[in-house]
């Protein structure tokens, strides 16, 4: 498979193997260095080295090797289409983007490249860990990425997701204040299992979120909440910080086998989880003077409620 993209100016002067391993982090330099190795870079038709110099508006032609990519669940669903922006339900097992084991297997590269139009300006304005369900905006304009981008660090689109957690918040409904930070040092337990966020990491910022729990059943609950700040994973550490867990969430809340003994020693029947059950649910916002209201349902993992 032959990809090809043009040097954006700020990469322009770069060695070829800075160039690659700077804007296409999946891969390691390392990793990029045996690629270009294997003469699988070119501009022109001229086969380029890791020191070869590119410049602004170049285009580098990369053929790239085939490999097994990761399962992932392709079944996402236009909520609502303009020609400003698409409104998507995302499902669990599925990345906004490409990485390293799905380079194929994500939203944007199936937007882009396989749904039938193809939205080939698509571009992400908000994103959702790979098992998070639910909205995720799309903008196909520059106009309307710019505007809903600003919306986003404005903190004016009101956001509305559900979780459901191990226990009860206490009190049942208020604010959770807590800054986040990047784990400075984390453990190879931590990479494991994708947990690098913590209260009061290194660099923390204010963040804050609202949730007020629906309902409460056999030992869990299920709670709506909305971020105020956006931090990474902002919405599973504040609900571990209180003391109830997203199910299913093994970064931040219990371990596989911790979670069956809770349930043990409590005598509740644990809920059975293949993911972390986080979905956002609503998000509400203006564009172009317009006002907008996309909706996503509850997915069908979150029926015990």
């Amino acid at each position: 498979m032959k990809l090809k993209a043009k040097v954006p100016i700020i990469y322009n002067g770069f060695t070829l193997l800075d160039y690659v391993s700077s804007r296409f982090a999946y891969l390691s330099a390392d990793e990029w260095r045996v690629r270009i190795s294997e003469n699988r870079h070119s501009r022109k038709g001229v086969v380029l080295n890791a020191d070869s110099i590119v410049f602004h508006l170049d285009e580098i032609t990369y053929d790239m090797p085939y490999f097994e990519e990761e399962p992932a669940n392709l079944d996402y669903k236009i909520l609502m289409q303009t020609l400003d922006f698409l409104a998507i339900y995302k499902p669990p097992n599925l990345m906004v983007h490409k990485s390293k084991q799905n380079f194929r297997h994500n939203l944007i590269y199936q937007l882009r490249e396989v749904h039938k139009p193809k939205f080939p300006t698509a571009n992400t304005v908000n994103r959702l860990d790979k098992d998070t369900s639910g909205i995720v905006m799309v903008a196909l304009k520059k106009k309307a990425l710019n505007e809903l981008s600003l919306q986003f660090s404005q903190r004016t689109i009101k956001k509305t997701y559900f979780a459901v957690v191990v226990g009860t918040p206490q009190p049942l409904s208020g604010q959770i204040l807590a800054p986040l930070g990047k784990i400075e040092e984390p453990s190879e337990d931590d990479l494991k299992v994708g947990r690098f966020v913590i209260v009061g990491g290194e660099n923390s910022k204010e963040s804050e979120t609202e949730y007020e729990t629906i309902k409460t059943e056999n030992g869990h609950s299920l709670v709506r909440l909305h971020p105020i700040t956006g931090r990474t994973h902002q919405l599973r550490v504040h609900l571990a910080h209180i003391g109830t867990p997203i199910v299913g969430d093994l970064a931040y809340g219990f371990g596989a086998d911790e979670y069956l003994e809770y349930c043990a020693q409590k005598n509740i029947t644990p809920i059975k989880a293949e993911r972390h059950l986080l979905h956002c649910a609503e998000m509400e916002f203006t564009l172009r003077g317009d006002k907008f209201r996309v909706c996503s349902s509850l997915p069908k993992d979150f029926e015990v409620f």
